[in-house]
């Protein structure tokens, strides 16, 4: 599989997570009493030999590696709903 195809996919489930009321479900932070979404016009995205992946637009990005990318896309794949950084070795 070519590192676009995992972006793609990747992007794929990031955009149901977005969509979907019950994972996207607003959290209460410490910071200015407010509420933010998980994900928030979330998107993965090759470039070079990277899989960039952003959760929330106005956060940072994370560049993964072909390895960890594919270990994410596995770990969606199974079922699991999260973040890059969620996933157990």
């Amino acid at each position: 599989m070519t590192l676009t195809e995992i972006a793609k996919r990747i992007n794929a489930h990031l955009k149901r997570f977005e969509a979907d009321p019950v994972i996207n479900k607003p959290e209460k932070t410490r910071l200015y009493q407010s509420t933010i979404h998980p994900f928030f016009y979330a998107w993965a995205r090759r470039s070079g030999r990277w899989v960039y992946v952003q959760y929330i637009s106005y956060q940072g990005q994370s560049a993964l590696t072909r390895i960890e990318a594919e270990k994410y896309l596995s770990w969606l794949d199974s079922g699991n709903v999260g973040k890059h950084w969620e996933v157990k070795p």
